[in-house]
């Protein structure tokens, strides 16, 4: 890399220094409003804060006045008002208070630090809107500016007086007569009562002063600022001459490496002595390996074999994959395979003399996955086309033989073996009419009908099915029920499609007898019922089992692969799960796990 040549003098334009000191002034000037507004609003609330006390206080201070006045055998005590009136003569002592007044909705003073002044009309003018702004006891504030005083804050809160009934206390006969006489008890339901309203002045000498103080403080420290920052300015344009070639050198290389470790691609480079120098975060997270334990290694210390080769040159990627730009590696990976798309490079200077290798590395797994979605979705689209044409040349024929088992069953006597022989024709010919409308809605998933299933007798069923046919001569039938087992909520028809596709396979898996094992348990953990079907045949490869459940996928001779493809479908829809567990001569289990019936 070459370095970059040191200038001798650097040129700073007087416009730039002129906005960059403008800039500073308008950063300074903000910040000085800033803290001037949050210094306001904090003294606000504390001048609001201390009316709220006051508030609290005259209020309580009456309630303890005149209950004071009954515990002093005064049964007929003064009205609120005088109460509340010996409260703010308390308060009039305060240097920050201005006054106090109790003023009713009409704006006449019923309590005021000046006595005098009580019963007079309040002289400042109030909000038209005062009682709405009052709801629910909020405060209504503003500043007053007098010639003489000075500014004071007016904080007006709704009021309401302590007027409680003492039963049991007698009342002269006069004013018994006055309470229950018609004029008296017409105006009472009448007259609307009246509102009230607490204002407190609060002197705002000090809140001046100590804003006052505060521009001040904040006027210096601005201008303090401004000038350290003019200064820094200053200082950085007589040293970046000396730091521009420097500071480039780094950005790049803090840009080369900030690229290197965020790309998508995995990157592993290594110097002239064959040791690991780069590992980006891309390669950490797809060979769960740091920086840490990589940098300063050999790839064959470190790496998967199938990386490592890369970097001997014992790698010869297809012709194919070098078109698409890689060689693709699988690699096993503790959860699961994953799929990479590697690139590998030599890199070498301007005299083509050897600096290093790089192998870029992509993981693939994702794309791949996608992959093989599609090419499923291409086998169900398949099984469409297909079943128009099973439809077309089964159906025709299917008419003609439950006509003709139709035709037997009339001919023979309601309970002999033939009647219930051509009874049961009849059933599995329509089972099997079903069969076909299910091919056809095999991409479109049809409304199950569900009903409460007996899942043991429908095993018992299809187990006797099988047990009469000649295929399965040699073969045993086991079934371990449990006496408790629950019932389904299921498709009753569908579920028997899915049980004779898998009991039919274990069947055919035993071509010279074996052991059938049928287990249905019950889960109490997620209230289902647990069903295996366990066979003693051949088994089935990994890689086979992974295929099982694609539709056309058979390893049967004369198999159309369909019938498990349909199974697993019928009992997603069921929303439940089936498996398929396999390995070489010991035999196939096949468990299906559904939901069991439930009233509400």
């Amino acid at each position: 890399m070459k370095w970059l040549p040191r200038p001798k003098f650097i040129y700073v334009s007087p416009w730039l220094l002129a906005a960059a000191t403008g800039l500073l002034v308008l950063i300074v000037v903000t910040f000085a409003v800033s803290n001037i507004s949050r210094e306001k609003r904090l003294m606000t609330n504390a001048m609001l804060q201390k009316a709220a006390t006051l508030n609290r206080f005259i209020s309580s201070g009456a309630k303890a006045s005149y209950i004071s006045d009954l515990q002093h055998g005064i049964w007929k005590p003064d009205p609120w008002q005088a109460h509340v009136q010996r409260i703010i003569n308390h308060l009039s002592d305060d240097p920050d208070l201005s006054f106090i007044a109790v003023i009713n909705g009409k704006g006449k003073i019923l309590a005021h630090s000046i006595p005098e002044k009580c019963g007079t009309r309040f002289s400042l003018k109030l909000p038209v809107d005062l009682a709405r702004r009052t709801m629910q006891g909020r405060y209504v504030y503003t500043v007053i500016p007098q010639k003489k005083q000075g500014r004071f804050l007016e904080v007006i809160r709704a009021y309401t007086p302590f007027q409680p009934v003492l039963p049991g206390i007698p009342l002269s006969m006069q004013e018994l007569h006055k309470r229950f006489t018609l004029p008296f008890a017409l105006e009472s339901l009448l007259t609307a009562p009246d509102e009230y309203y607490l204002i407190i002045g609060l002197d705002m000498k000090s809140y001046d002063k100590a804003l006052d103080r505060l521009r001040f403080q904040v006027f210096m420290l601005s201008l303090a600022m401004l000038l350290v920052g003019i200064g820094g300015w200053l200082s950085l344009a007589a040293v970046q001459g000396y730091r521009v070639s420097r500071k480039a050198l780094q950005e790049i290389q803090a840009f080369t490496g900030l690229l290197i470790s965020k790309l998508p691609v995995g990157i592993i480079a290594t110097n002239t002595e064959g040791r690991i120098t780069t590992w980006n975060n891309a390669v950490s997270q797809l060979l769960n390996l740091s920086a840490s334990q990589a940098i300063g290694k050999k790839p064959e210390d470190i790496l998967p074999a199938e990386l490592a080769l890369f970097f001997s040159g014992k790698v010869e990627c297809k012709k194919v994959e070098k078109e698409q730009g890689g060689c693709e590696i699988r690699l096993a990976m503790p959860e699961g395979e994953i799929v990479l798309s590697c690139h590998h490079l030599r890199i070498a200077d301007t005299k083509q003399h050897p600096e290093g290798e790089v192998l870029l590395v992509s993981n693939m797994t994702a794309l791949k996955n996608l992959e093989k979605e599609m090419r499923e979705t291409e086998r169900l689209a398949a099984v469409g086309r297909m079943a128009a044409g099973v439809a077309h040349e089964v159906r025709n024929p299917l008419s003609s033989v439950k006509g003709l088992a139709l035709l037997l069953q009339r001919k023979f006597a309601e309970k002999s073996n033939e009647h219930e022989t051509a009874t049961l024709l009849i059933q599995e010919v329509e089972r099997i009419n079903r069969t076909i409308s299910e091919l056809l809605s095999f991409a479109r998933p049809a409304p199950l009908e569900l009903t409460k299933v007996d899942i043991r007798q429908l095993l018992e069923r299809q187990i006797k099915l099988l047990a009469a046919d000649r295929a399965s001569d040699g073969i045993r039938f086991v079934l371990e029920a449990s006496d408790d087992l629950c019932p389904l909520a299921a498709d009753q028809d569908r579920l028997n499609q899915v049980f004779v596709n898998i009991l039919l396979n274990g069947v055919q898996a035993m071509g010279d007898g074996g052991e059938l094992v049928v287990r249905a348990v019950n889960n109490s953990e997620d209230d289902s019922v647990v069903i295996s079907v366990a066979d003693s045949g051949i088994g089935m490869e990994k890689d086979t089992v992974s295929q099982v459940f694609f539709p056309y996928f058979t390893t049967k001779k004369g198999g159309t692969g369909v019938g498990l493809a349909l199974s697993q479908k019928i009992v997603n829809e069921h929303g439940g799960t089936i498996e398929i567990h396999s390995s070489p001569g010991r035999g196939t289990v096949v468990t299906v796990t559904l939901p069991i019936w439930k009233e509400e």
